[in-house]
C-alpha cells in the first residue's frame, strides 16, 4: 500500500508541476508524501513499543520458571529453575520445558 502511495505521489508531482508549474504543482504529491511518512513513522514506534513489551513479558516469564526437583529424599516443589543443582532429579510433568542439560532415563 505505501508503494502505491508513494508512486502515487511521484505522478501527482509531475503531472502536478506540468499542469500548474512549480508554484502549486508540487502540493499534492508533497501532501500524499507526508501521510506516507506520518504513517511509517507511527506504524515503526508501535512496533518497537510492542517488541520491547514482548521482550519484557518474556524475560519475566522466562525468571518466573518453578520445577519439581527430588532432592536428598524429598521433593521440592515450586523451585526456581536457576536452583537446580548437580544430581537433582527433575520431576516432569505434562507441558514442561527442560531447563536442564542431563540424562533422561
Amino acid at each position: 500500500m505505501l508503494r502505491i502511495l508513494c508512486a502515487a505521489a511521484a505522478v501527482s508531482i509531475i503531472v502536478g508541476v506540468i499542469t500548474h508549474g512549480w508554484e502549486e504543482g508540487w502540493i499534492e504529491g508533497a501532501a500524499i508524501i507526508i501521510a506516507v511518512v506520518i504513517i511509517v513513522t507511527v506504524t515503526a514506534t508501535n512496533d518497537y513499543m510492542k517488541a520491547k513489551q514482548f521482550r519484557k513479558l518474556n524475560d519475566s516469564a522466562a525468571k518466573m520458571r518453578k520445577v519439581s526437583v527430588y532432592r536428598d529424599g524429598k521433593v521440592n516443589s515450586q523451585l526456581s529453575h536457576f536452583d537446580i543443582l548437580v544430581g537433582d532429579i527433575l520431576i516432569l510433568n505434562t507441558g514442561d520445558i527442560l531447563p536442564i542439560d542431563g540424562i533422561v532415563t
